[in-house]
């Protein structure tokens, strides 16, 4: 009797241990999944930026990458133009025109926006949701880097220690009695940063497509 109990336990034993191995390797498999599956949203994400440096030719709008200048309807989702600018004012952008100093707001945020120019690379007349964005200045009373953010992290309240460091030495500076300005010019787009003497990092960025 004692020989059979002896064996039951061990067969039990035996079992339990079994079971506890198969779930540790059904553990790690699962953990191997989600890190992979992880992995395939990170990389088909599509938000991520092509290059840390200006000639990606890219901005991130709300968590958009966006080549410049901007198709509005690939940001329509995130940002809403301001109301004298909807088809109930029937505005319209000439053939080949601009439309310059349009407001851009960031849905559900009354405290965020971007001012933007238009342009109707077309041959007819547009509404102003069927233009491309051609230029956008943020400032850093309205906008922050969830709003709009450059390749290698740079955004409004970045110091100029910091842009030079990721993006090297300006093609143009200017001083001025109450700051100084960096531009850069890659390619078809020229990227400027404005800072003020008394505030800490970049107080306005313009990104303009020629």
């Amino acid at each position: 009797m004692r020989v059979m109990k002896k064996n039951v336990f061990k067969k039990l034993g035996v079992l339990l241990l079994a079971g506890v191995v198969l779930a540790s390797a059904v553990g790690c498999g699962n953990k191997d999944t989600a890190s992979s599956d992880a992995s395939e949203v990170v990389a088909s994400d599509g938000e991520m930026f092509d290059s840390n440096t200006l000639d990606a030719g890219q901005v991130k709008l709300l968590g958009k990458v966006c080549s410049v200048p901007v198709e509005y309807s690939d940001i329509a989702k995130k940002f809403k133009l301001r109301d004298e600018m909807t088809e109930q004012f029937n505005v319209k952008v000439a053939p080949m025109g601009s439309l310059d100093s349009v407001y851009l707001d960031v849905f559900n945020r009354s405290d965020a926006h971007l001012l933007v120019n238009l342009k109707n690379d077309r041959n007819t007349e547009e509404l102003p949701k069927n233009c491309k964005i051609s230029k956008i200045v943020a400032e850093a009373d309205y906008a922050d880097s969830s709003v709009i953010l450059l390749p290698g992290d740079v955004s409004l309240g970045t110091t100029a220690y910091v842009i030079t460091g990721t993006y090297g030495d300006p093609d143009t500076s200017i001083d001025s009695k109450d700051g100084f300005t960096y531009i850069y010019e890659k390619g078809n787009v020229t990227y400027t940063f404005e800072f003020k003497r008394d505030v800490e990092g970049c107080v306005k960025i313009v990104i303009e497509s020629k």
